[in-house]
Order: structure tokens, then C-alpha cells, then sequence
């Protein structure tokens, strides 16, 4: 069943409305008709919101596939060089992932940005080299090696290392935002 039949089945079983849709997310009924159609494919922001809207995650449209194992190696990974902050994506090849499992290697004095995130979802993360700081709104929270976090990603967040040294971390969110 393709993700489009799968959100109206939702909707539907929801008894949801493509006005109720298009009341919680701004898009018109049109649209989400199509999404639903196979008549138009969305980009992931506007699939999250709608996703959003129904009370279920992006992934979960893609459940079909579930009881399979998955072994991945260095070379199946995604690295996203982003100034001093490599991102190395372990998980990246499968579509359907309910969580999205990351190494940050965070270079000295550096941060994940200077604005805050916040999505639907948790996290956590577990310093595996250095010391990071999980600032958390208006919390810092100072982790060292073998120290872990978890918190609700819908609080504003960001990672920095403010110190001179290197620092490495193995990082989860929920659902994948990436």
C-alpha cells in the first residue's frame, strides 16, 4: 500500500475529514487529496505536518516492512560536514526507521548553530569522547565522557562543545528528522 492510500486509511479510520486535515495543517483540501492519490508527492516538511495532524509519525507509513534486521557498515554510513561538526548518519539506508541513530563529532569551541531546535520526538545522547553541553532552553547541561542525556526534542535544544578539545557523541532522535 503506497504512504498516499495508507494517510487516507488513517484519516478515514480516524474519522477525519479532508477539511479536518486541511484545518490543522493549511493545506488545501486539494492537495492533501492528491498526496492521498499518488497524484502529488510531498516534500518531508509538509508530510511531517500532515503526519502531525493524524497523530502518527512519517514512519509509520512505512510499517510493511518491519521484522527485518539490518547490519550496516562504515561505508553505508552518510557523513554531513557542517563547518566543525561532521554528522555521521548510521542508519540512513533504511526508509522506514522509527529513529535515527547518529555520531556527532563536534570540533572545538563549536556548536550545532546559533538558533535553538525543537521538533515532535525525544532524544538522547551518550558522550562517548570530551564533554558536551546540552543547552536546553535556558539549562545547560554539562555531559562528559560516559555520560548520557534524554530529554523531549519539542524543548528548544542545541549542542555545543565550549571547550578546546574534541568531543564525540552517539546521538538518537525520534521520529527521524533527517
Amino acid at each position: 500500500m503506497s504512504y498516499g492510500a495508507k494517510l487516507r486509511e488513517i484519516r478515514k479510520r480516524l474519522g477525519m475529514t479532508l477539511e479536518d486535515v486541511s484545518q490543522k495543517t493549511g493545506f488545501t483540501k486539494s492537495f492533501i487529496s492528491q498526496i492521498e492519490n499518488g497524484k502529488n508527492s510531498p516534500s518531508i516538511a509538509s508530510l511531517k505536518k500532515i503526519c502531525f495532524a493524524l497523530g502518527i509519525t512519517i514512519s509509520e507509513l512505512f510499517e510493511d516492512e518491519r521484522n527485518v534486521v539490518y547490519k550496516f557498515s562504515y561505508d553505508d554510513y552518510k557523513v554531513l560536514h557542517n563547518k566543525n561538526i561532521d554528522i555521521y548518519f548510521l542508519a540512513n539506508k533504511l526508509v522506514n526507521r522509527k529513529l535515527e541513530p547518529l555520531i556527532l563529532e563536534i570540533g572545538p569551541n563549536s556548536e550545532t548553530g546559533s538558533n535553538f531546535y525543537n521538533h515532535v520526538g525525544e532524544e538522547f545522547g551518550y558522550v562517548l569522547e570530551g564533554e558536551v553541553t546540552v543547552v536546553i532552553g535556558n539549562t545547560e547541561y554539562v555531559l562528559h565522557e560516559g555520560e548520557s542525556i534524554y530529554f523531549s526534542s519539542n524543548l528548544p535544544h542545541k549542542i555545543k562543545n565550549k571547550t578546546n578539545k574534541h568531543a564525540k557523541a552517539f546521538w538518537v532522535g525520534t521520529p527521524p528528522s533527517f
